[in-house]
Formats: C-alpha cells, sequence, structure tokens
C-alpha cells in the first residue's frame, strides 16, 4: 500500500541518523526550493526494489538530482535514485508551487542514458499534477511512440557550461512539461507513474532522479529586500554562489568581503542564488524593489 504525508514521517526518520546512509542527502530540504521537499504519496510495484529501502527513501528523490550523472554516464546509486517498481508511482510537493509561466514549467529526470549509435535506453512514467493532492490532471501521452512521457531524455548534456542550470531543459536534460498544456495556472503536487509495461520486457521499472521546478509562484520567504542593494551573508568563510535570472539565464555573481564574517552577494538583476555553504545548501530570490 501507498503511504501519505511523508513531510511527518520524513521529519522522524531525519532525527535518527542512523538509519540514512547517503551523508549530505540525510540533511531534507525546506521551502523556499526549486527542489521537491516532501513524498505527498507513494506506492512501490513490482519486479524491482532499488534505492527503496529506509536507508535510501525518501531523501533520494527530495531535493537536487544527481548532478554528476551525463548523457551516457547515468546515476545508478541508491542514494540519488528509487526505483518505482512496475506499475508503481511517488507524488512529490514543491513550495512554493510550480507556476505556469512562458515555456517549460518543471524537469523530471530518470536515469535514461545514452548507448551504441544514439541509442537511448529509456523507461517511461506518466506525468501529472494536481493542486490539492486529490484532483489530477494528466500530460497527454502516446503510449506506442513514448511522446508526453518523462523517463525518455538521459540528464544533463554534453560540453554544457559548469554548472548546468538545472531550470534550463537544454542543458539540464530530462523531461520537460508545461502547465500550460493541462489548463492549471500552478501546480503543488507532481506525479509519476510507471508506464514501462508499454515497453519490451528488458524495461523493468521506471528509476525516478528527481524534479525541479522553472516557474514557482512568489513566495515571501524566497524574497529578500532587493537585487539592486547589497545581500549580506555571515560566515566565517565565502559561500559558493551561483545565480540565474528569473528566466532561467546564468547570471554574474560577485562576492565582496566586507569584514571578517560577513559578505555581500552582488547580482546585476532580479536573481535566484544557490547558497553552499559547509551547513549546507540554500536558495534565495532577490527580486527588484517596485
Amino acid at each position: 500500500m501507498g503511504r501519505k504525508g511523508l513531510r511527518g514521517v520524513i521529519f522522524v526518520v531525519g532525527l535518527v541518523w542512523g538509519q540514512c546512509t547517503c551523508g549530505a542527502r540525510c540533511i531534507l530540504p525546506s521551502a523556499p526550493s526549486i527542489w521537491p521537499i516532501a513524498v505527498h504519496d507513494y506506492h512501490f510495484g513490482t519486479s524491482q526494489t532499488f534505492g527503496q529501502g529506509n536507508a535510501y527513501f525518501p531523501y533520494n528523490v527530495l531535493g537536487e538530482i544527481c548532478t554528476t550523472a551525463t548523457p551516457s554516464n547515468p546515476c545508478a546509486d541508491p542514494c540519488q535514485v528509487v526505483s518505482l517498481g512496475k506499475g508503481g508511482f511517488i507524488v512529490l510537493e514543491f513550495d512554493p508551487p510550480i507556476a505556469d509561466g512562458p515555456g517549460a514549467d518543471f524537469i523530471v529526470f530518470e536515469n535514461a542514458f545514452q548507448y551504441g549509435q544514439g541509442q537511448v535506453f529509456d523507461e517511461w512514467m506518466i506525468v501529472s499534477v494536481s493542486q490539492d493532492g486529490q484532483t489530477w490532471h494528466t500530460f497527454p501521452y502516446d503510449s506506442i511512440t513514448g511522446a508526453g512521457l518523462a523517463g525518455r531524455t538521459p540528464t544533463g548534456c554534453t560540453g554544457c557550461p559548469s554548472p548546468i542550470n538545472w531550470q534550463d531543459p537544454t542543458q539540464a536534460g530530462g523531461d520537460a512539461f508545461d502547465l500550460q498544456v493541462v489548463g492549471l495556472p500552478w501546480a503543488r503536487y507532481v506525479k509519476v507513474s510507471d508506464a514501462t509495461h508499454w515497453q519490451t520486457p528488458d524495461r523493468l521499472s521506471a528509476d525516478l532522479d528527481g524534479m525541479v521546478a522553472i516557474h514557482q509562484l512568489s513566495s515571501a520567504g524566497m524574497s529578500s529586500p532587493s537585487a539592486d542593494s547589497p545581500l549580506l551573508f555571515r560566515g566565517s568563510a565565502p559561500p559558493q554562489v551561483v545565480a540565474w535570472s528569473l528566466t532561467g539565464q546564468a547570471l554574474p555573481v560577485e562576492l565582496v568581503q566586507v569584514d571578517g564574517e560577513t559578505w555581500r552577494i552582488v547580482v546585476p538583476a532580479a536573481a535566484l542564488l544557490r547558497i553552499q555553504t559547509p551547513q549546507g545548501v540554500q536558495y534565495k530570490k532577490v527580486m527588484p524593489l517596485p
């Protein structure tokens, strides 16, 4: 049977550190985030159990995807990937919710990979979205060709800049989806369901790596006063900062040391910042003054 409301379960498990063997991934994400922050519901099917144990799940589908994956070198780490099992599904929650913006609004990552003369070993997933976790809107798909399904496109790209902008489908790979297709202005939940029963027997089940939001609803928690004024960050060492514009383009970042424990982060425009320190990763959206 499936289990709902894993946000509470995650909290309890997170206190028992020994149950999670995945190092930094044992630090569970919190809102606001461009990555999913909780498993709302799931049911594992038959045929595979990879990554399903308490030592790995749900940590392996929350937060960042496996950022070391490439089109020809997929992620095969149970701390990063979980098998849905034949007929299984997982529902992930975003906070802030995904919003319908220009073009694609979120990306789903499986561990598909290229081999031979350009062939792709893919394992399909049906993708649905919901605002309340009860009423679902399924993206249209072709069960013969796989068009419209997730799990078809490898992660990453060859010759991409470093670091990759994981909110840019041309760099990130994976399969991107546009809420406009299903007529929703926003969605909090994304459901992926194994669809390998339409494929050849060597496709045992889809393996979910994770998801990322491209557009999201505004959140007071993601806002700092202004992108044209300094953003101060306190710490004994400088943070590692990556910035993207609100349309997903990489932006330059300047770090200025104000004093021994204060750093000024300067970006040229409204941006989403990824700030990494020894204590973990946080995201901040800096908006221009109205």
